[in-house]
């Protein structure tokens, strides 16, 4: 009888209902928004528990840097935006290292991020963090809400702002006194209405709209043309924009077309598939760079791993972005246009006018096509001598890992970098596909990246479950984020994690740099030094929470073992090898003037024997014959270090 007379009492009479994360929810809804990472706290929940009530996937991490770095590869994957949450405090300042990254990738990410009560501003609140002003200078607009009226309005803008190129993270502050401020009908709206200066379907009648990629002068693409077809040698570099502008059909078309030997890098690597006989990898540059009478620069964000544009002879800067056509490169033309359009109007151009390519174009393309054949099948020749070589080599590790996904998926999963020294060794051997393949850590260099960006692709492309990720690790980066495999697993994600186990960081200098034990330190690092503890059983740290594990001593074990790791991933076990190698072999890198420079401070007395040898070639600086020093020849990066050579 009570309850038929239980009176029915309306929703929002003993709850706050409407209310401001209604508003977020919705309008990421609207935005196309499917899925967020991201791990919840007190200034947020609200938000969190609207996004879940409306549909969006909630992908809870274990750490903030894995959910902007998930978000981050999830739109390189999709093309669309990805989408982070943080607390206030701690959770908002985690996201700091993964929103650099993003910037630095041009990387289309929104972090929403808890921000203290507006009322306790400028007092020891709990966890201040201020995100708008912490993230502005890493974002290319960083907000802060402190009003409901504003929510609508400031993500729509910050969508428009991630999506136009150069995309790039963006960041909302989202004050606590708003998620706890009445609507209408039980509050009041603000003085500009309920949603100030919000126009739903602002743009073509779809919220998510972008804004329209746009083409070039047409007397420059005229140009453009013209100097292709005029050339004799002519080759093509690609960068990040032609992935983020979706040009990989387009740019297919006009090297064919032309005949127009191109390589292609970062994000971009696979926009011509590399198998190509056009297709030229970092390898072969010098040869290619020298011979080169006109370079096209299309899509390049030119910075430090480019030379800074010195080594491009009649170059020619096709970009989206004015800011991205840099004056420190010596330039006889420079094109702002869309690459996916630029090329699209170059390729009509060429039909309307029936261009062939030039006598002698074959010549060049068959000598660019041999060089890269022979380049190749000399380095993984070299990397099959080191299949008998203990621990194992990088270069055969790094062949076999490939070969492996070339022999069960034709070459068709996506790779994420993480480790620093497999960054050193493994990118020539992979041979990319399709735009967005390889991932890597962009100019930020930094390690321990991989497992939020598996997380991100996993999520981004349902392909992943017939076609594993590979994510390249060094015991490392594996230290900074190791627990979020665990997120991997929780979700049944296709991914095998491939950790290249050398007890530490950086372990390969110390036989070049610092001696055995690291000798040329004070006594208090040598026990145990740079290292980490040696011999960690990362396989049987993932294997207690239900992951595949391997654990592999001998080289000749590595195949079967990935094999094994691929197939458990496709069935949805997320796999984790642990592989031994060789401390002495290094990222290549650190055999240059750079790194050389680095370790100027170190006494001569104190370096081993190929410490010595680097610092005698690359610093002319030292009056080396004065001292009696004669020339020494380089160290080959290749070669393991035996102990008699890592002592002064």
């Amino acid at each position: 009888m009570a309850e038929e007379n239980k009176q029915e009492i309306a929703l929002g009479m003993r709850e706050l209902h409407p209310n401001p994360s209604q508003f977020t929810a919705q309008t990421l809804k609207d935005l196309g928004v499917e899925v967020a990472f991201g791990v919840h706290g007190g200034h947020i929940w609200q938000m969190c528990d609207e996004m879940s009530n409306a549909g969006i996937k909630m992908v809870l991490v274990r750490h903030e840097q894995a959910a902007v770095y998930a978000a981050e590869s999830y739109a390189k994957v999709t093309g669309k935006l990805g989408v982070a949450f943080a607390t206030a405090g701690p959770g908002a300042t985690n996201c700091t290292t993964p929103l650099q990254q993003a910037w630095l990738s041009c990387s289309p990410v929104l972090l929403l991020a808890g921000g203290n009560e507006f009322e306790h501003d400028d007092t020891f609140t709990l966890q201040p963090a201020n995100p708008r002003d912490l993230f502005r200078h890493i974002t290319k607009w960083s907000q802060r809400i402190t009003h409901p009226c504003q929510l609508k309005q400031y993500l729509t803008r910050a969508h428009k702002a991630a999506m136009t190129y150069p995309q790039g993270p963006v960041c909302l502050e989202i004050s606590h006194s708003v998620l706890y401020t009445a609507l209408p009908p039980r509050g009041v709206p603000s003085i500009f209405g309920e949603h100030a200066l919000y126009v739903d379907q602002w743009l073509g009648g779809e919220n998510g709209a972008v804004l329209p990629q746009t083409g070039a002068d047409p007397k420059l693409v005229r140009d453009l043309v013209d100097r292709i077809y005029n050339a004799k040698t002519p080759i093509m570099v690609v960068g990040d924009g032609a992935h983020w502008s979706g040009a990989q059909e387009e740019l297919r078309e006009l090297v064919e077309l032309a005949q127009l030997p191109t390589s292609v890098r970062r994000i971009s690597r696979g926009a011509l598939d590399e198998v190509s006989p056009l297709y030229w990898s970092s390898r072969i540059a010098r040869n290619v760079l020298k011979e080169a009478d006109l370079t096209l620069l299309l899509g390049m964000k030119i910075g430090f791993f480019d030379g800074y544009g010195a080594p491009y002879r009649n170059a020619v800067q096709i970009n989206e972005s004015p800011e991205q056509i840099v004056p420190f490169c010596k330039t006889d033309l420079a094109v702002v246009g869309s690459p996916k359009v630029v090329l699209r109007q170059m390729i009509d151009h060429v039909k309307a006018r029936g261009l062939r390519p030039p006598d002698g174009r074959a010549e060049w393309t068959a000598k660019l096509s041999d060089l890269q054949r022979d380049s190749i099948a000399r380095m993984r020749e070299r990397a099959e001598s080191y299949a008998g070589h203990k621990p194992a080599h990088f270069a055969y590790l790094s062949k076999t890992i490939w070969d492996v996904c070339e022999d069960l998926y034709g070459g068709m999963n996506r790779v994420i970098m993480d480790g620093y020294t497999f960054s050193g060794w493994f990118p020539p051997f992979m041979h990319a596909r399709y735009s967005g393949q390889y991932q890597d850590s962009s100019e930020m260099a930094g390690v321990g990246h991989g497992i939020g960006m598996s997380l991100g692709t996993a999520f981004g492309d349902p392909g992943t479950r017939t076609c594993p990720v590979v994510v390249l690790m060094g015991d490392a980066g594996i230290g900074i984020d190791a627990m979020d495999i665990e997120t991997a697993l929780r979700y049944k994600l296709p991914i095998v994690y491939v950790i290249s186990n050398n007890d530490g960081w950086l372990t390969g200098m110390k036989a070049i740099t610092y001696g055995k034990d690291w000798g040329a330190l004070g006594p208090q690092d040598r026990d145990p030094g740079g290292d980490v503890l040696p011999g960690i059983r990362y396989d049987k740290m993932f294997e207690v929470l239900g992951c595949h594990a391997e654990f592999v001593q001998d080289p000749a074990d590595i195949r079967s073992a990935l094999t094994r790791a691929c197939r458990a991933a496709e069935k949805g076990q997320t796999a984790v090898v642990n592989v031994i190698v060789d401390p002495t072999v290094t990222n290549r890198e650190v055999y240059s003037g750079m790194y050389t420079a680095a370790w100027l401070h170190i006494p001569w007395e104190k370096l081993p024997k190929r410490g010595k040898a680097l610092r005698r070639n690359f610093m002319p600086m030292f009056p080396w014959d004065e001292l009696g020093i004669p020339p020494m020849p380089m160290p080959d990066p290749w070669e393991p270090i035996p102990e008699e050579e890592q002592v002064p």
